[in-house]
């Protein structure tokens, strides 16, 4: 779905469940469901399934924040750990890798260009 409907949109699990994924950064291990784009598609929500042990290699978003929430599962995200029913904020410039647990891993994320603006985040 991209850009913002004029009306409230609900997807339904049994939907969801069979919406397309692709493999993140070509690792079939990582799939990304995308949810929603912007209409100018600089600001992605969606959804991103890790196989038990899966990788996403060190990286940054030089220009945008990153706002994870793990659904299920454990991961380590920038080398803190996060499991199910945690928030994790990405700041700009800063590396970090996420390494999925013994068991699948489920994240709802926003990436979002940042703004002029600081904001505190703990």
């Amino acid at each position: 779905m991209t850009g913002t409907p004029d009306r409230v949109t609900v997807i339904p699990p049994d939907v969801l469940a069979q919406m397309k994924s692709f493999p993140l950064h070509g690792d079939e291990r990582l799939q990304n469901k995308l949810l929603w784009r912007s209409p100018n598609g600089d600001t992605i929500v969606g959804l991103i399934q890790m196989a038990p042990g899966a990788r996403d290699v060190g990286h940054n978003h030089p220009s945008a924040t990153q706002h994870t929430w793990v659904i299920d599962g454990t991961v380590s995200i920038g080398g803190v750990e996060a499991s199910a029913g945690s928030y994790a904020f990405v700041p700009p410039g800063v590396d970090h890798e996420t390494v999925a647990g013994d068991e699948p891993v489920t994240m709802f994320y926003i990436y979002q260009p940042s703004s002029d603006h600081d904001h505190d985040h703990h």
